[in-house]
């Protein structure tokens, strides 16, 4: 899995946790219980190696210390792309966590945004500091991170402006500004085609930048695989993809009132209305072939 298929895949969860939020039964305790593992294994596998880095670097000749930030490069872009994962996930669970009253969700979502937290710090410690470090990568690792930073709020956005969570964005007027683009196109007659523009761009907007390999890949899709795993079977068709919003809020007509959007720590009833196609659940290895951001401002 490549960098632009992680964003993908946080993109498909974040369109779809209209379901998981409005489902009668909170997400499973085994399920969350294995994102709460994975996600400490995660941040203590960032943390050793960002220790290792400095010592690596000193043990390194200096004509070969550019070489060490190039090998380390998979490992800046793991711990960034994780932010995106924990940030948009735990906002899911933070909203499932608060229309429930189900603490545990969002003790694990705060537990992982926390150890992820303190990993990133480090790390933009290091780039700041380090050695050895050419301008032109750092000004590629600073783009790249500003570049998730903002897709990150982008998947925020109906999520901070429906259940109040702004302490999960980078830049929280920026996250509302998309949350009230999401919301109001939600009702309108491009309500299935905002989240189909987003992905079309992704594509463009993110390189094949490879993540970390071996046990760190493992760890990386055994944490994906506990996000899907929160999702009850009947919200899946029976091919595999996921259940549009629209589809699943009409399959819940019988037992959940609509009703107007909630606020903070109440039930939310009424989701956005978003309808996703099914590619939205498959992983797409070509690019769109549109040069374009999904994001305020430029790079």
């Amino acid at each position: 899995m490549n960098l632009r298929q992680f964003v993908e895949l946080v993109g498909i969860v974040s369109a779809h946790s209209p379901n998981l939020i409005d489902a009668s039964m909170p997400p499973g305790d085994d399920a969350l219980q294995r994102y709460d593992d994975y996600s400490r294994v995660r941040n203590r596998n960032w943390l050793f190696a960002l220790d290792e880095l400095p010592r690596e670097l000193a043990a390194t000749p200096p004509a070969f210390r550019p070489a060490v930030w190039l090998r380390a490069e998979a490992t800046f872009t793991d711990i960034f792309a994780g932010g995106l994962a924990a940030r948009v996930w735990g906002a899911v669970l933070t909203a499932c966590s608060r229309t429930r009253r189900n603490l545990p969700a969002e003790k694990a979502a705060r537990c992982a945004l926390a150890g992820q937290l303190e990993a990133q710090t480090r790390a933009l410690r290091l780039l700041v500091e380090g050695k050895h470090l050419s301008i032109e990568q750092l000004q590629n690792f600073d783009k790249l991170r500003r570049r998730i930073e903002r897709w990150t709020d982008l998947f925020l956005g109906h999520l901070v402006g429906r259940y109040a969570l702004g302490d999960f964005a980078y830049d929280l007027e920026r996250a509302l500004d998309f949350g009230q683009e999401q919301l109001r196109e939600s009702w309108g007659p491009r309500q299935n085609r905002i989240w189909d523009l987003y992905f079309l761009c992704l594509h463009s907007v993110f390189p094949d930048d490879k993540l970390p390999g071996g046990i760190q890949a493992e760890w990386r899709e055994e944490l994906l695989h506990s996000i899907l795993g929160c999702f009850p079977p009947q919200m899946f068709l029976e091919e595999g993809p996921l259940k549009s919003v629209r589809l699943q809020r009409f399959l819940n007509s019988g037992a959940l009132r609509e009703g107007p959007a909630a606020l903070q720590n109440s039930r939310a009833r009424r989701s956005c209305d978003f309808k996703s196609p099914p590619r939205w659940t498959r992983i797409i290895n070509g690019g769109s072939g549109i040069d374009g951001s999904a994001g305020r401002g430029s790079e």
